[in-house]
Order: structure tokens, then C-alpha cells, then sequence
């Protein structure tokens, strides 16, 4: 029998608009002012140089290390990123996709992912940490995206 993935999802309205949200996802510089990690840094430029489509982004935060692949831009509505190496996290065929509505008060942040847990058995623990994270992840960047700073 063929396990079915298992998918988290989070939404988190800002007062800030599509384009600065979506400004923020694309730039992973900025990613460690308002998520859950510590450094960042580009290890391969996308196809067409930076951070675009195939680029690779890494993250740390102390214990933890992921390599992750930009699949999909579509400005500003669309960012899409699929796991492709993490030093703790078991799980495979991980893609997240954050999709970004405008909305009359500035815009609502969606943060969903669907993966398969490596191991048996664990998949509720991933379900559990993976949706705390993308929670975490929406209410961080639609937070950051309406403080004065971040504009």
C-alpha cells in the first residue's frame, strides 16, 4: 500500500501588501529577522543568476541545516520551495508552497507542505512539527511585512 502524504497549512493575515510579502520570501537575506533560523546563504544561483527559480538556499539554526530549491516565482502571489537536504528533518518529497492574496486590508499568507515521513510511524510527529512550523513561518513573514522596518 502506497503511504498518503501528509499536509500542514497555515494562514496569517497581514496588513502589508501581496508585493511586500512576496519581496520578502524571495529575498532569504532576510528570512532570519522574522523566521525561526539563524543564518542564511546562497549555495547555488538559480537558472537565471540570484535567487531565482533552482536557486538553493541554506539555513541554519543551531542543530539544524537545510538545503532548500526555489520551484516556482510567480510575483506576487506565488513562492514555492521543495526540501532538498536537512541534517534533522525526516522527511522526503517535501514541498512547501506560500501563496499570497490580496485582500482590502493588505493580504492573507497561506504556508502549506506536503511531504512523506521517512521513517514509519513518525508521521504524526513531522505533521505535528512541520504545521507548528509553517505557522510560525506565515505569521513571522506577514508580521515583518506590515512593521515599518521592514518597508
Amino acid at each position: 500500500m502506497t503511504p498518503k502524504p501528509i499536509t500542514v497549512s497555515a494562514t496569517a493575515q497581514s496588513s502589508a501588501s501581496a508585493e511586500a510579502v512576496f519581496a520578502l520570501l524571495a529575498s532569504g537575506e532576510t528570512w532570519p529577522r522574522w523566521a525561526p533560523i539563524k543564518t542564511y546563504a546562497l549555495h547555488t544561483p538559480g537558472v537565471d543568476g540570484g535567487e531565482s527559480v533552482g536557486a538553493i538556499r541554506q539555513w541554519n539554526s543551531g542543530l539544524m541545516m537545510n538545503l532548500e530549491q526555489i520551484v516556482e516565482l510567480e510575483a506576487p502571489t506565488k513562492f514555492a520551495y521543495t526540501l532538498n537536504q536537512s541534517k534533522i528533518v525526516g522527511v522526503k518529497n517535501y514541498r512547501a508552497d506560500v501563496d499570497i492574496v490580496s485582500t482590502a486590508a493588505g493580504c492573507a499568507v497561506t504556508w502549506s507542505a506536503v511531504f512523506y515521513p521517512k521513517v514509519a510511524g513518525t508521521g504524526w510527529f513531522w505533521k505535528f512539527a512541520l504545521g507548528k512550523l509553517s505557522n510560525q513561518l506565515a505569521t513571522g513573514v506577514a508580521t515583518y511585512a506590515a512593521t515599518p522596518v521592514a518597508n
